[in-house]
C-alpha cells in the first residue's frame, strides 16, 4: 500500500535540539495516552492493534514527571472507531516550536482539546480532515525540550491510479506550515 505523508506541522527546531519520529504503517490505532499542562503538550503515546493484541509505541516528547501536568488515557471503541481527524494549535517559543493543544475526532465523537488552543491568532492552527474511508497510515512528527513540536500523519492512497487524486484531497484540506 501507498502512503502519502502530510505534515508535519509545528517545527523542529535546531536540529540538535529536537528527535525525529515515525510510526509509518502503524494504521490500527486504538487509543492514545497524553500528557500536557496549560500551554503545552509535553508527550503523546499511541496504542495500537497489530497482530491481535494491543501495543504501546514509544512515548514521542518529554517524559519529565512533573505533578502540575495532566495525564490522559484515551481508549477508542476498537475496531468499530477510528480516527478521522486533527486539529493543534503550534506556539513559537525561543528557539523551538512546541504544540499547545492536540485534538483528535473520530467518526464517534472528538477527545480533546487538551491544552490550550489558539485564541490570539499568533499560532499556529492545523485541521488534517482524514475522513471516514480509514485512510489513516500512521503518526510521524518530532519532539524536543518543551515536550512535541510537530505532528502529522501517512494517508494512505487506495491505488496507484487515484493516488493523484488522494494526494490533492490531502493538499486542500490540510494547511502545512
Amino acid at each position: 500500500m501507498n502512503m502519502q505523508k502530510v505534515g508535519p506541522v509545528g517545527g523542529y527546531g535546531a536540529r540538535k535540539l529536537s528527535t525525529i519520529w515515525s510510526e509509518k504503517g502503524r494504521d490500527q490505532v486504538a487509543g492514545f495516552r497524553i500528557t500536557y499542562g496549560k500551554h503545552s503538550v509535553y508527550s503523546l503515546l499511541f496504542m495500537y492493534y497489530e497482530n491481535a493484541r494491543l501495543v504501546l509505541s514509544d512515548r514521542h516528547g518529554d517524559c519529565d514527571d512533573d505533578e502540575k501536568r495532566n495525564y490522559v488515557p484515551v481508549v477508542f471503541d476498537y475496531p468499530s472507531e477510528y480516527l478521522t481527524s486533527i486539529s493543534c494549535s503550534v506556539k513559537h517559543g525561543p528557539l523551538l516550536m512546541f504544540m499547545a493543544s492536540i485534538k483528535f475526532g473520530t467518526h464517534k465523537g472528538s477527545y480533546g482539546p487538551f491544552g490550550s488552543p489558539s485564541t490570539d491568532g499568533n499560532d499556529i492552527d492545523f485541521d488534517l480532515l482524514i475522513g471516514n474511508r480509514r485512510l489513516f497510515g500512521g503518526f510521524h512528527g518530532s519532539e524536543n525540550c518543551y515536550g512535541v513540536g510537530s505532528i502529522g500523519v501517512y494517508l494512505k492512497t487506495e491505488s496507484n491510479d487515484q493516488e493523484g487524486s488522494s494526494s490533492n484531497k490531502a493538499s486542500k484540506m490540510t494547511k502545512i506550515y
